[in-house]
């Protein structure tokens, strides 16, 4: 199974309790979870070097040590009994909550979508969105959760060399809770144009052309996903979809369509599209999403992923 483990990391805002309580009732109520609260490092500014003390001595440890302390026992008997294992940390948050993931061998991040920052974007800057970028595992970020069962799985996929992985965790995740999958496959304004600017040149009409080529393209990619189907997420109640424009914006409207209460989708490809833009496609739907969002990471040597 791939989630036995799950590290939950909680900032004590709303949106983190509420992906916790969801995490460990709704997505995995199966799975061994761990709490984690990252204290993170005062700033101080220069000018006032000589008053602040040392960092091996920082100011107010202990008593932030015994906040974190008890809220996230109050956090834990909300989640689950037995209450969960418990961590705390200081320093800067994505980085200890990765590392405490590594150390403890989990299979998945999960936090909500933001804390109690108030930048223009709600998501955007926040522990979540680097943990996305950088993190060797799977993210959970959980966005605005219904505590209810998981029935229905909408998966975006991409001719990426991530897709395999995608479609493990779809299947997986499928299978755990008897959910309904749609595959999705979104042809980018851009790689749309490209080809249908070459039948252009040789059709006497360009829009019969135009009509011609979204018709054969959708039936081509509708032919991919039902193999993609059979062979990586062999589910009863899998149906393919495709959609033309904006990756994102497709991603999100057909999560709503469905009633979607869960998106899974690859961080980045190999693909055509490139990682560049599969990197828009993830902030975009992690932004606007309705539903928790399962970004699924390709491991690669040095750590960090391309953005």
């Amino acid at each position: 199974m791939l989630l036995s483990k799950i590290l939950i990391g909680v900032d004590f805002s709303e949106a983190s309790v509420a992906a916790a309580r969801w995490t460990a009732t709704c997505f995995a109520p199966w799975a061994e979870l761990v709490l984690a609260h990252v204290i993170p490092p005062a700033e101080h500014p220069r000018f006032a070097a000589h008053l602040v003390p040392p960092p091996e001595q920082p100011a107010g440890t202990d008593a932030a040590v015994a906040h974190a302390t008890a809220m996230l026992g109050e956090i834990a008997r909300l989640a689950r009994t037995p209450a969960p294992r418990q961590e705390i940390r200081t320093g800067k948050p994505h980085e200890e909550l990765a590392a405490l993931a590594d150390a403890i061998g989990a299979d998945l991040i999960a936090v909500g979508a933001h804390g109690e920052s108030h930048h223009a974007s709600r998501f955007l800057g926040t522990t979540a969105d680097r943990l996305v970028r950088t993190a060797r595992i799977p993210v959970l970020v959980a966005a605005s959760p219904a505590l209810r069962p998981i029935r229905t799985l909408l998966v975006a996929v991409e001719d990426a060399d991530i897709t395999p992985r995608v479609l493990e965790w779809a299947h997986a995740l499928a299978d755990a809770h008897d959910a309904a999958v749609t595959l999705l496959h979104v042809w980018s304004n851009a790689a749309y144009s490209h080809v249908a600017s070459m039948s252009y040149a040789t059709a006497g009409n360009a829009r019969e052309a135009e009509v011609e080529i979204a018709k054969e393209l959708r039936a081509e990619s509708v032919r991919w996903l039902e193999q993609l189907a059979k062979t990586g997420v062999p589910h009863e109640g899998v149906t393919s979809a495709v959609r033309f424009g904006h990756p994102g914006d497709c991603i999100v409207t057909m999560a709503r369509q469905i009633e979607a209460d869960l998106i899974v989708i690859g961080r980045h490809g190999t693909g055509a599209a490139g990682p560049e833009l599969l990197g828009r496609t993830v902030r975009a739907v992690l932004h606007e999403a309705h539903c928790p969002v399962l970004v699924v990471a390709e491991a690669s040597e040095g750590g960090a992923e391309h953005w």
